[in-house]
């Protein structure tokens, strides 16, 4: 009956995110802070509209925490390696090479959407991933994941291309190939009770971990440059500068998932020390500054 509710208020034409995300942000951040006064604050806007007016006044010590999707896998459940999707999937993008090089840099304009519009906050993608009801189910009725796992690493390649954090959506206990996640009709857990077949194992259930169970740069002791990992040969790769004010090692998750007879550690300098019962490499390079990297391969039989 008014189609302009929200879009006008007593006339005037609405901003959402300045109008009404930023006082609930500070609102919120205020109610949260009255208990907890160092904590940060995650916050999502509507990235349709410019960013709010962020100035000294507003919430500090904020994280950016926008949602990214592979529209095309997303909306269609189905997944052609060929075909990738922009943005806000109003068109498509062919190729491989072209679509990575594409889903990296929508990751990377979120970065430097949040760094210069709201502060110089950090980004940490609030929600990634994949269904798993892929091609008209034909995966969970096969028990055949193998089209999503390439799906999942083709998002994930994404993340480590623009070195982003994220969170996996999602993990539901009660998972079935019946009902899925059992909310709004969706299948993107990374963990199905219709999987599991051992709970005394930690994987079992688990769907696309040589995907997900991903090496990463826990701590870098100065600017990451480059992280690459290729779940099916395992190799990995870590490239980054070190900074000379830092004297704490950089630390690599190596999940024994990948690793499980271990894992051949090649260094441009300095040494390493590996914690296997902890799934952790410590780096230590011989000179304080400069670019190190760090290359890991499987040991097989």
């Amino acid at each position: 009956m008014r189609p302009d509710y929200f879009s006008q208020v007593d006339g005037r034409p609405v901003n959402f995110n300045q109008d009404y995300v930023l006082p609930f942000i500070n609102r919120f951040a205020r109610a949260i802070r009255s208990e907890l006064p160092q904590a940060l604050i995650f916050v999502e806007t509507n990235r349709r509209q410019p960013l709010p007016d962020w100035g000294p006044e507003d919430a500090a010590d904020i994280v950016s925490a926008p949602h990214w999707y592979d529209g095309t896998v997303l909306f269609t459940k189905q997944f052609n390696s060929w075909v990738g999707s922009d943005l806000h999937g109003g068109n498509l993008i062919y190729g491989p090479a072209k679509i990575r090089r594409e889903y990296a840099a929508q990751l990377r304009a979120f970065q430097k959407t949040a760094v210069d519009g709201l502060r110089g906050a950090p980004t940490l993608i609030g929600e990634t991933g994949i269904p798993f009801d892929l091609d008209h189910r034909a995966g969970l009725e096969q028990g055949d994941f193998s089209s999503a796992t390439r799906a999942m690493d083709r998002s994930l390649r994404a993340m480590d291309d623009a070195l982003a954090s994220y969170t996996l959506w999602t993990y539901t206990p009660d998972n079935t190939n019946l009902h899925g996640d059992l909310w709004n009709d969706e299948d993107l857990s990374i963990f199905s009770r219709d999987q599991q077949s051992n709970p005394a194992d930690i994987n079992s259930g688990g769907r696309a971990l040589a995907a997900v169970v991903r090496p990463y740069a826990r701590l870098t002791a100065g600017q990451p440059l480059k992280m690459f990992f290729d779940y099916r040969t395992r190799k990995f790769l870590f490239e980054f500068r070190s900074d000379p004010a830092c004297h704490a090692p950089t630390e690599l998750f190596l999940p024994t998932y990948q690793y499980p007879l271990g894992c051949r550690v090649t260094l441009s300098d300095g040494r390493y020390e590996l914690d296997s019962a902890a799934q952790t490499l410590r780096y230590f390079p011989a000179d304080a500054a400069g670019i190190h990297r760090i290359l890991i391969t499987p040991i097989h039989k």
